[in-house]
């Protein structure tokens, strides 16, 4: 929550604050925080540009390839989980450096996920599964990795989601995670235009030089890095998202993933 300086009414977000100035304190504010209220202004018209963008889109695909893509991402996951149980993968070979990470570089278990901003599946492992286990990154038992692993089915969305996260990244890696967890949040919802993705940014996260990610996204660098991400994955016996790996054992039930991490922990 936030607290209205003007008038004390609390706010469940700073845009709605900000949204809040415009209509009940327009003559009281100063420079900056008339800045604050152009831009919670203009994002709340990108996001009403961008649903009536997705609600078209969805249209023109038809209720039947609805189903159809939804069907085969529900299931995929599952399905690749019953194959894939068991087999493993070297670590030390997929330069994990060179990724985005959640935790300390000493943590004791190494978590990997190959992940598409697209996938529902993804969004439900960010904002449900991963938050049972959290703590043992936040208390640095254990160290988290998101690998891009964009799938054919939303192209080019998916593709131009994760160039722009990697922009986000190699400008901050703090910065990247407030972004990769916003652009979960906001699936769908989202412009993913490059002017789009970058307004989002600027909206998601604090301090992130737009000049910079404008021309990040217009490089072949990024999108070349998250290509190069999807080969690791596909060598490594990955064929559906979320594909989760502990210590470099694929997880088939990812449900569990708070006990096995307890007990790679405990060994």
């Amino acid at each position: 929550m936030v607290e209205c300086k003007y008038c004390d009414e609390e706010f469940d977000s700073d845009e709605e604050m900000y949204l809040h100035w415009d209509e009940k304190h327009s003559d009281e504010l100063n420079s900056h925080d008339k800045d604050k209220v152009k831009k919670a202004k203009r994002e709340k018209e990108n996001e009403k540009q961008a649903k009536m963008q997705w609600r078209k889109k969805m249209m023109i695909r038809g209720l039947g390839g609805l189903i159809v893509v939804a069907l085969v991402y529900v299931s995929a996951p599952a399905i690749a989980g019953l194959f894939s149980g068991g087999s493993s993968v070297d670590f030390s070979e997929l330069n994990l450096e060179n990724q985005p990470m959640l935790g300390e570089e000493d943590g004791e278990v190494t978590i990997v996920e190959f992940g598409d901003f697209m996938c529902g599946a993804c969004r439900s492992f960010n904002q449900e599964t991963k938050p049972s286990f959290v703590e043992h990154i936040e208390n640095g038992d254990a160290k988290f990795y998101y690998i891009d692993f964009p799938l054919p089915n939303f192209r080019p969305d998916n593709i131009q989601a994760a160039t722009a996260a990697e922009c986000v990244y190699q400008q901050d890696n703090d910065q990247y995670w407030d972004f990769h967890d916003a652009l979960f949040a906001q699936q769908g919802s989202i412009d993913y235009s490059n002017s789009g993705l970058i307004d989002f940014a600027e909206s998601n996260t604090e301090g992130i030089n737009s000049t910079e990610l404008e021309a990040c996204m217009q490089s072949d660098s990024a999108l070349e890095a998250v290509q190069d991400d999807r080969s690791l994955g596909q060598s490594n016996g990955v064929s559906a998202t979320p594909t989760v790996f502990v210590d470099g054992e694929m997880i088939a039930n990812r449900g569990n993933l708070d006990s096995i991490i307890e007990d790679r922990i405990d060994e």
